[in-house]
């Protein structure tokens, strides 16, 4: 075939693509939109990935030209499972696995169509914008070790300056100079008493944990050594310290609070140093970047000196994209035929499918036992004045004689009590089900049980680690935990401890997910199980979360087996009959 043809035809068929990807992935692009500019995930570093890819396009044109070959059996593969991918995040409905088909598509598809140097050059083009993918919110079990570690480090600073710093997890108690009053901090919980000073207390929340500065500092550190350093190698290494440069910084910052506050005041800290704060982390960082590049070419200086540059080292550093091979042309017109055909079967096979269908079966009780041998039980009612929000008990309600109809009245404002909270009926779809009871047995132990079941609409159901630090909680660390139930379900169990912002009084909320045919403890594994059942059943799974607060923690033997008693008896009550 004539190359200029060939070209004509590949570029046609590209424009072609791009339009068809764009209409497929339009709903996916709004959706990932409303997480980058969402507080929960503050990818504010995700506006600059995509300008920083096109820049490397552009800077690298001459190369890509030189590169171009006939088209690729291998890149048609790479399209083939990221088509796969594709469907799975159309299908299943989740908005970040079709994000990462379409970064595939979008260097497997150049791959595919002009060979194997333009798939090397496409590589950190289209792979740097893994970065606008937002994914901080689902690694909770990782920021709340980030969270303690930059805690106890800025701690351990503050009190070898000779400050009167203390810690409880995630919390840091303090003495400073200054004047009484109160004040909120985003990330951040502080009050103040006029005792000895001022005391404050400072909750290291998720938005302070360093995670969504990790996710800025490893894009720089990313596109700043592939941009200027020459060595494969150095950009590796830079990369894989961008971890301990984000802990540092932020550790930095929070220690950097505490200083401002001790000296210059708590207005100042709280105000404008704390808005300024988070550049803190990206001048630390980049003073931390600039420093190990330069220890990296000293090292490696010292290293061509000696003679003993190790020879991977030497032949990483020269590595460039292949020639273009243009010796057989036997299969072109196939690999761009079967590229395309494929790209547009699997964008339209959603609308010859059908939508998947909601599962309609009820699987909970309509209520939560009210006798449960050893416990005595009673249901939490809420009044949703905003100027009340008070929340009392049931038997309390009956006690003071305040029945309504088939509700009660609030003691404090007179006006109607309901079963779920304020915050719960403002924020949750109206569709979801939430059950409450509160139950006591005569040894002390204390457990608030409530049961949510999820509508039509996903978000009736996010994990407590998103919401327990907004409710001015602290948590202190999370696991996954075995349980010994009889009859084996629930299997295992993730527990949260945690304590008040403002107390030291510790407690566990324990929680697990369940469905009419699955129990999963992982909010991924949840995830996962909908995106199959969508994609290869056609069918939407209607999930129910249990969650209970145990008003003690489950930090001993005694503890857990009382817990487990309790559950054994408690939770296939939970069932319908014919469950």
């Amino acid at each position: 075939m004539n190359k200029k043809l060939l070209d004509w035809a590949r570029w046609g068929l590209l424009f072609l693509l791009v339009v068809c990807g764009w209409l497929h992935y339009k709903s996916m692009f709004s959706y990932i939109m409303l997480f980058v500019v969402s507080p929960l995930e503050d990818m504010t570093h995700a506006w600059f990935v995509p300008p920083i890819s096109l820049f490397i396009l552009y800077k690298h044109r001459d190369k890509f030209r030189q590169a171009a070959g006939l088209p690729s059996w291998r890149g048609f593969g790479w399209v083939c499972l990221f088509l796969a991918i594709a469907w799975f995040g159309d299908r299943g409905g989740q908005a970040r696995i079709a994000q990462v088909s379409a970064i595939g598509l979008i260097w497997s598809i150049p791959y595919a169509f002009w060979g194997r140097g333009i798939g090397r050059l496409m590589l950190f083009p289209a792979w740097f914008l893994i970065f606008t993918v937002p994914i901080s919110s689902y690694l909770d079990f990782f920021t709340v070790h980030l969270r303690i570690f930059s805690t106890n480090m800025a701690v351990f600073i503050l009190n070898g300056l000779g400050m009167d710093i203390q810690n409880s997890g995630t919390a840091i108690f303090s003495i400073v100079r200054g004047q009484g009053g109160s004040f909120g901090m985003e990330g951040a919980g502080f009050s103040l008493t006029p005792a000895q000073g001022v005391r404050f207390s400072v909750d290291v929340a998720d938005a302070c944990s360093g995670i969504r500065s990790l996710f800025a500092i490893m894009t720089l550190m990313a596109a700043y050594p592939y941009l200027f350093v020459k060595s494969v190698v150095h950009r590796w290494i830079m990369f894989a310290c961008a971890i301990p440069v984000a802990m540092i910084g932020n550790m930095f910052r929070i220690f950097s609070i505490c200083i401002i506050a001790r000296f210059l005041g708590q207005e100042v800290a709280t105000g404008f140093y704390h808005s300024f704060s988070p550049f803190v982390i990206f001048f630390v960082a980049v003073l931390l970047m600039f420093g190990l590049q330069m220890l990296i070419v000293r090292f490696e200086s010292r290293l061509r000196k000696k003679g003993s540059l190790p020879q991977w080292w030497r032949k990483r550093s020269e590595a460039s994209a292949p020639a273009a091979d243009l010796s057989n042309a036997r299969h072109t017109l196939v690999i761009l035929s079967l590229t395309c055909g494929l790209i547009f079967l699997t964008f339209q096979s959603s609308r010859f499918i059908g939508k998947p269908e909601f599962d309609e079966v009820p699987f909970i009780a309509d209520d939560l036992p009210h006798l449960i041998d050893g416990y005595t039980s009673t249901r939490p009612w809420f009044c949703h004045d905003d100027q009340c929000n008070t929340s009392v008990e049931e038997n309390v309600l009956i006690s003071r004689d305040l029945r309504d109809g088939d509700g009660f009245k609030c003691p404090a404002c007179d006006k109607p009590m309901h079963k779920v909270s304020l915050g719960e009926m403002r924020d949750l779809p109206a569709d979801t089900t939430i059950l409450k009871r509160t139950y006591r047995s005569a040894g002390g132990e204390s457990y608030a049980v409530s049961v949510v079941i999820s509508g039509r609409n996903r978000s009736s159901i996010h994990r407590p680690e998103l919401c327990l630090p907004a409710q001015g909680f602290v948590m202190l660390g999370t696991a996954t935990r075995p349980l010994r139930i009889v009859g084996g379900h629930p299997r295992e169990a993730r527990v949260i401890s945690a304590q008040r912002s403002a107390s030291t009084q510790q407690f566990s909320h324990v929680y697990w997910f369940v469905s009419r045919e699955h129990e999963t403890t992982s909010h991924a594994g949840r995830i996962l199980t909908d995106m199959w059942d969508r994609s290869i059943r056609n069918r939407i799974n209607r999930w129910a979360m249990v969650a209970i607060y145990a008003s003690t923690p489950l930090d001993t033997p005694e503890s857990m087996e009382a817990f487990e008693t309790f559950l054994g008896i408690l939770y296939p009550q939970i069932f319908r009959a014919d469950h």
